[in-house]
């Protein structure tokens, strides 16, 4: 039998891979747009996003994804061998310059936490009545000083080293408008999270889809709820390694992320970097994060009694 002499080298083929796709995409007139600090997006390309560091891409809309080979191929129609000769006569010269994604560490200032308002009323009125939680989650964080309300009336999630030092500060607004932040000096390695006793550990993008989930499983009637919870605060490897490091026994992963472009892409990221040391599934909401199944399953609730109400009163008035 004659075999053919391979085309490329395996460093060659490294070497084509290795071109930053955000650079390669901006330097042949895709409209390639930052969308968060671990992510860029391709808009009117139905949900197509590139790795903030450049290194894989993902059409979620086309079920496809991979290195810069790949994306020659997909979006240009070009062969393999095409793809690999092209991105070979490319230097890093002769592409745009891509800014680094930030590390999740801000080592330049220290860590303050905001002054503690004299009442709780205003994030137990947004915590448990706009966004249903229940009280005794939002008491338990309450009790464990994991969540209080500062003297702009935010509602402040506190996340501490294992010597009970603050060091991971997120806020959100309780007013009409729009309000999240996470403090100058935080350092996204300690989540705010909830301790569990068995081998999972249940991941989320927020403190509220966490506590979401929580109150979702009450209302669900489930009593043996011993998972580990952690809140990215965004997207971010930093807490899941401190967390599994810190609890070499969990074994499993459920991905609880948002149900959007954004978190498909990390949920498949985390897949990639974990999947060979923990088993991998994912519980994704019906619609965009936990908390809006929670709301939703309240207005469900209402719009039911309001029906069974209704009907009584027709009762009422035939008799």
């Amino acid at each position: 039998m004659v075999y053919k002499e391979k085309r490329f080298t395996n460093n060659q083929i490294q070497e084509a891979n290795s071109i930053n796709i955000i650079a390669l995409a901006s330097s042949r007139g895709y409209d390639v747009k930052k969308i968060t600090p671990q992510s860029y997006k391709i808009p009117h390309y139905g949900g197509l996003y590139i790795k903030a560091d450049g290194t894989k891409w993902n059409w979620f809309s086309h079920g496809k994804g991979g290195g810069a080979i790949q994306f020659l191929m997909e979006l240009e129609g070009k062969t393999w061998v095409e793809s690999v000769k092209e991105l070979l006569g490319i230097t890093h010269d002769d592409l745009p310059y891509v800014e680094p994604p930030p590390k999740d560490i801000d080592k330049k200032g220290e860590l303050i936490l905001p002054k503690k308002n004299s009442t709780y009323r205003h994030i137990f009125a947004y915590l448990i009545k706009t966004r249903k939680i229940d009280s005794k989650v939002v008491q338990e964080f309450v009790k464990n000083k994991q969540l209080y309300e500062d003297e702009r009336r935010n509602c402040v999630f506190v996340g501490y080293d294992e010597e009970k030092n603050p060091r991971f500060i997120s806020l959100r607004g309780t007013g009409n408008k729009r309000y999240r932040k996470d403090l100058w000096g935080s350092d996204k390695t300690y989540p705010f999270h909830r301790e569990g006793t068995n081998d999972t550990l249940l991941i989320f993008e927020s403190a509220i889809d966490l506590m979401s989930y929580m109150t979702l499983a009450k209302l669900h009637k489930i009593t043996d709820f011993y998972y580990h919870m952690i809140s990215m605060g965004g997207t971010s490897y930093l807490p899941i390694d401190y967390y599994t490091n810190k609890y070499p026994n969990i074994k499993k992963m459920i991905l609880c992320l948002d149900n959007d472009d954004e978190g498909h892409f990390f949920s498949q990221q985390i897949r990639e970097r974990y999947s060979e040391r923990f088993h991998i599934t994912k519980h994704v909401p019906t619609f965009k994060d936990f908390n809006e199944d929670l709301v939703n399953s309240h207005k469900k609730q209402d719009m039911i009694k309001n029906k069974a109400l209704n009907k009584c009163k027709e009762k009422d008035l035939a008799i």
